[in-house]
């Protein structure tokens, strides 16, 4: 991977991912495949893939499970200088992968892991954030624990000072914290926001705008209200757990909404769809960052890219993500 000049900074928790193999139910399993993943080292994994020096900040156990997180950083290229090492245990969470008209299901075991107990006293922000280029939190980290809000809280203050780009993705978790407690803290985040990753309703619910607006009007607002300058996200047909339809949309400050054309394909683990899609539109961003209707597209190209492999990262390259572009996936055997 020949890496740009640019400086990503990710944060949040990486688990390990447990899924029963060939789409059996938890209660069917005899064993499970184990591999790593979480929403924002999935972004980190994937721009790092994309091309972009991609540095992570989170708290690992100093043990074997520990070593073996920070060893799939590693072989996905991201720099792990700054994370540090506390407490015992590691995030784990199991995944049912759905077939057919049975859903996926997710189970999480993260209450007291290491990545909950990170705080602002872990992290050198200024060393951190004088040359940084782009940093992305979502809101799966604000619903880790209060000591992991404060810590994320902190980093987006000193993104603010070094006039860093932030992105934020809502990625709000019902199994993690209710909307009520989502209600008091993602308004906190938004005043330091310069790209949202974000749906209608997550305006409605957690920011509690105006129901009856339409969706276009809730973005209006959040842009207005916010100084934001990009809103992207994704809209899904589902007709079976393997089968789907995905278009992508951005709407900013020149109120345009600019959707994508729908593309149709087939799912082989839709673990990861969000974090790949936000990966993309940051990497074209960072490229060209007004370049927005393009940033959907190559976002959107990601994401199904990373929907015909196992595991919770995108590891596709520009140039595959280019190829798919072009050929919307119809293409011969690469021989």
């Amino acid at each position: 991977m020949n890496k740009r000049k640019d400086k990503v900074i990710t944060m949040g928790e990486i688990m390990l991912r447990l899924t029963p193999p060939d789409y059996a139910k938890i209660d069917q399993a005899h064993s499970f495949l184990a591999n790593y993943g979480g929403g924002e080292a999935n972004v980190a994994v994937s721009l790092s893939h994309l091309g972009h020096n991609c540095f992570f900040l989170t708290k690992l156990p100093p043990n074997d499970l520990g070593d073996a997180a920070l060893a799939h950083l590693k072989k996905n290229g991201i720099d792990t200088s700054y994370i540090v090492r506390g407490s015992s245990t590691l995030g784990t969470y199991f995944l049912e992968t759905g077939f057919g008209g049975r859903p996926g299901k997710v189970i999480y075991n993260r209450k007291h892991s290491a990545a909950t107990r990170m705080s602002p006293s872990d992290f050198d922000y200024d060393k951190i954030f004088k040359d940084a280029t782009w940093f992305h939190l979502s809101g799966i980290t604000l619903a880790l624990s209060s000591k992991a809000r404060e810590a994320a809280i902190e980093a987006l203050k000193y993104a603010k000072k070094y006039n860093v780009k932030v992105s934020f993705d809502f990625n709000y978790r019902s199994r993690l914290w209710t909307v009520e407690e989502a209600q008091k803290w993602y308004p906190l985040v938004m005043p330091y926001v310069n790209v949202l990753f974000a749906s209608p309703w997550d305006f409605r619910k957690i920011l509690q705008f105006n129901k009856s607006d339409d969706d276009v009007e809730l973005m209006n607002k959040a842009v207005e209200d916010y100084h934001i300058d990009y809103i992207f996200g994704k809209t899904r047909h589902i007709i079976s757990a393997t089968e789907q339809e995905m278009q992508a949309y951005v709407y900013g400050n020149c109120k345009e909404f600019k959707p994508t054309h729908w593309f149709k394909f087939q799912i082989f683990d839709r673990i990861g769809a969000g974090d790949a899609f936000a990966s993309g539109v940051i990497h074209y961003l960072i490229k060209d960052y007004h370049a927005t209707r393009e940033a959907a597209e190559f976002g959107l190209a990601n994401s199904i890219l990373k929907q015909t492999i196992f595991g919770d990262v995108s590891t596709f390259s520009e140039k595959e993500v280019e190829e798919y572009i072009a050929t919307q996936g119809i293409t011969e055997v690469k021989r």
